[in-house]
C-alpha cells in the first residue's frame, strides 16, 4: 500500500501561515466558515483545512478568498512573510517605517499645485 507523499517542511510552513492569515482576516471580519464556502463555492470543510494549512489550495483558490476578504496578494504574501520570518518584530518596524513614509509622501502629493 502507497502512503500519501507528506509535504515538504517549507511548503508546509508556507501553508500553514498562508492559513492563518486568511483565518485571522476572516475572523476580524466576523464572517463565519459557512459564508466564507457559500461565498466561495467550495465547502466549509475545505475553508478550514486551508486555514490549519492540511491543505495547499491552488493560486485561483487562493486569489479568489483572498479576493473575498479584501487582501490583495501582495498584503497576504507579505503578511505570510512577516508570520514566518524569524525575526518577526525587525519585519513589522520595516512595514511601520514604510507606512509612515507612504502616509508622507501622500499628504506631500495632496499639496502641491
Amino acid at each position: 500500500m502507497k502512503s500519501k507523499k507528506q509535504p515538504e517542511p517549507n511548503n508546509l510552513e508556507y501553508a500553514q501561515a498562508m492559513g492563518t492569515v486568511l483565518r485571522e482576516e476572516r475572523k476580524m471580519q466576523g464572517i463565519s466558515i459557512e459564508v466564507a464556502a457559500k461565498a466561495l463555492n467550495i465547502t466549509a470543510s475545505y475553508i478550514s483545512q486551508i486555514e490549519t494549512g492540511k491543505k495547499n489550495p491552488t493560486l485561483s483558490v487562493v486569489e479568489n478568498y483572498a479576493s473575498f476578504l479584501g487582501l490583495g496578494m501582495f498584503e497576504l504574501s507579505l503578511r505570510v512573510k512577516i508570520i514566518r520570518s524569524p525575526d518577526k518584530r525587525s519585519l513589522e518596524r520595516l512595514i511601520a517605517d514604510l507606512s509612515g513614509k507612504i502616509d508622507v509622501l501622500a499628504e506631500l502629493r495632496k499639496k502641491k499645485p
